[in-house]
């Protein structure tokens, strides 16, 4: 890894694909020494550029981290008129899989160019005033991306987190640049969540420092670290947190959310940020990335919601404008300009209302999960009345139905299902009630054949659906 801080600083950011046997640590090449390369703000602010494009690169949130949360959950159907992603969406797993490799892969390089950054500020005591705004404006939004890319990772090659599972093994946990040859080994789940919960702290404070200003949507900005607090939170079943950080990304936010079917056909069809956006992967309309395109997945590679997913929004839901009659790629069809791109969202507006509703009704305050259910169901949904809600202890699979559909085609649906405790029918059918909790994906093999540490999950293909 020692060449990608030289090829973020030179704006050479077109990697075609993740080449090296071990993705953590890397022979050395001809790359400049970290000490060298930030001597300037304007160094920070190319290398955070780097960062955010290795975030976006369709072998992570541009498309794959999306594509499987979807693609191996309950929502999905697929024609096989290609491969892309079929092996996944039939669990025909190998630790060999290249969208593993990938999301692995890239995953890390983004860690690891954030904590390049983070380590270069921590020696840098040379800049003016105004530099080191500039600078910590930088160091918050690496600190976020490496704890959004870290929970990624350990939510795919971790199990879900719980008092049972925080002591085994998730993933590597790296708070520095990774050297050369150096070993590593995986931290424990309960670890990567700790490391996660700090990165989002440690944003915090750096966004929290004197004269840094907030960014847009298409970058880590406050309302989008609040968003993944809320979401990590929620996800380790602490729901006083959860609340606690979703409400301040929705104040943080301070948007709406659409009632109507022409502003929700804009959400998706459009590359104007909308009142719903916390932080999305951007495009550009003259984007055409073709078969790494999650919008070509799900327009002319095969892959769909399946019909019994479809069934499930009412009548009058506005989705339906475009999830309903002939699939034509849902949410994801592309813009009215170019069919191969859309802002592809990472944190919206929704997410944070169903994770307080949910929050709420675990901790049974029925009244207020109702109320957080309500600010996204009636919206979707006009014909919905007060009374069809109930506002008792089986709010909850209203709350677990509602974030289903709502977030349909966003990389959500594995996960939830996992960390919930859901058993599935995946394959469309082909395997059914999958206890999907008890699944990790393996880490790849060029990771472990290269030896520098990393050990594969012991027995992770006897979970596999059957």
């Amino acid at each position: 890894m020692k060449n990608i801080l030289l090829i973020a600083l030179s704006g050479m950011l077109m990697i075609s694909s993740v080449s090296c046997d071990d993705f953590l640590t890397e022979t050395p090449s001809v790359s400049i020494p970290d000490n060298q390369a930030f001597n300037t703000s304007e160094h920070y602010t190319y290398a955070l550029n780097g960062l955010y494009q290795t975030l976006g690169r369709y072998s992570f949130l541009g498309r794959n981290i999306l594509a499987m949360g979807d693609a191996s959950s309950d929502l999905a159907a697929h024609t096989a008129t290609t491969s892309h992603f079929y092996n996944i969406f039939r669990y025909q797993i190998l630790d060999t899989n290249t969208y593993l490799e990938d999301i692995w892969g890239t995953g890390y390089y983004a860690i690891d160019r954030a904590s390049r950054i983070i380590a270069a500020s921590e020696t840098s005591a040379h800049f003016t005033e105004s530099e080191s705004v500039v600078v910590n404006r930088c160091v918050a939004q690496a600190y976020a991306v490496r704890a959004l890319s870290s929970f990624y990772l350990v939510n795919y090659f971790g199990l879900p987190y719980s008092d049972a599972n925080k002591s085994t093994l998730g993933i590597v946990n790296v708070t520095k640049p990774v050297a050369a040859f150096e070993q590593i080994k995986r931290s424990t789940v309960g670890e990567n969540y700790d490391q996660i919960l700090s990165d989002i702290a440690k944003a915090k404070e750096y966004f929290a420092k004197e004269g840094v200003e907030d960014v847009d949507s298409k970058y880590m900005n406050k309302a989008a670290v609040s968003a993944l607090e809320a979401r990590v939170k929620l996800y380790m079943k602490d729901y006083n947190g959860a609340i606690d950080a979703a409400n301040q990304a929705i104040l943080l936010k301070d948007g709406a959310i659409v009632s109507s079917k022409e502003d929700y056909i804009q959400l998706y069809r459009s590359l104007v940020i909308s009142d719903e956006d916390i932080f999305v992967i951007a495009k550009s309309a003259t984007d055409y990335l073709s078969a790494n395109s999650l919008n070509t997945l799900y327009g002319n590679y095969g892959m769909s919601l399946n019909e019994s997913t479809i069934a499930e929004y009412p009548s009058t839901d506005i989705r339906l404008a475009l999830l309903g009659g002939e699939w034509k790629g849902g949410k994801m069809a592309g813009v009215f300009a170019n069919n191969q791109v859309s802002n592809l969202p990472v944190f919206r507006l929704p997410e944070m209302y169903l994770t307080l509703a949910e929050a709420y009704a675990k901790t049974n305050k029925f009244a207020e999960a109702k109320q957080s259910l309500l600010e996204v169901a009636a919206k979707r949904n006009p014909a919905l009345e007060d009374s069809d809600i109930p506002e008792d202890a089986t709010i909850i699979s209203f709350i677990n139905k509602e974030r289903k559909l709502e977030l349909a085609q966003e990389g959500h649906r594995f996960l939830d299902a996992r960390r919930l405790g859901e058993k599935i029918s995946v394959g469309n059918g082909t395997y059914k009630n999958f206890d999907v909790s008890k699944f990790v994906y393996p880490i790849p093999a060029k990771e472990v054949n290269a030896g520098f540490g990393v050990v594969q999950t012991t027995a992770w293909d006897a979970n596999l659906p059957k």
